[in-house]
């Protein structure tokens, strides 16, 4: 049976988490979703309607619950008790490498968010020891080739985590559920089975 997985370090006025059952065919609750394509795209809403394109998505309106499917990538979904914005981040690994996740914390800031106050939730992706990459030298980006391991594994997480600290994110307020996708049978992974199910990373403001 699906569950819902809160991210236990939001306060009651957010809702958060992961839901682990395939939000392409079941959802429990209605959400904001994404045509998601592996860009840098970031569509600002105010209800909730039909799938828009890009690979974020922020709003400031309480009631509108916003969604991203993953398999492997990796999802993350941010709060800024200062200005009232939320996200929520699709981070493949083209998204990640194209700084998707640091131009979305940019736009925050852009909406009177303050980086150290940010809130971050960071559901299961793939881990270093399951991101096997045919050429990663001409995969990823040369500014990330540091995180190519020699069996020509990519530590993704570890990309993300250097964009978070050098965007002058608190880490104490980053709650990472550093599960590997692709080693846990728990998620769904295109990795382990080319599953087409997606499990779906949350966020909402709460209509109190």
């Amino acid at each position: 049976m699906a569950q819902i997985h809160p991210f236990g370090s939001f306060p009651p006025a957010i809702v958060a988490g992961v839901f682990d059952g395939d939000v392409l065919t079941e959802l429990p609750f209605e959400v904001q979703k994404l045509k998601q394509v592996h860009g840098t795209e970031i569509v600002e809403v105010s209800a909730v309607g039909e799938d828009v394109e890009g690979d974020a998505l922020l709003t400031n309106t309480p009631g509108v619950r916003l969604l991203i499917k993953t398999a492997d990538c990796i999802p993350l979904v941010l709060w800024d008790p200062s200005s009232g914005w939320i996200a929520a981040v699709h981070a493949g690994w083209r998204g990640l490498t194209a700084d998707l996740v640091p131009k979305t914390i940019a736009r925050m800031i852009e909406k009177g968010a303050r980086t150290a106050d940010l809130q971050i939730g960071i559901g299961p992706s793939l881990g270093v020891e399951c991101a096997a990459f045919s050429e990663p030298s001409k995969e990823i980006p040369a500014q990330y080739h540091w995180a190519v391991q020699p069996d020509q594994h990519v530590d993704l997480w570890a990309i993300l985590e250097r964009q978070l600290r050098e965007a002058g994110v608190n880490m104490g307020k980053v709650e990472w559920m550093r599960t590997c996708t692709a080693c846990d049978p728990r998620w769904f992974s295109w990795r382990r089975d080319k599953t087409l199910a997606r499990l779906g990373t949350f966020i909402e403001i709460r209509v109190l």
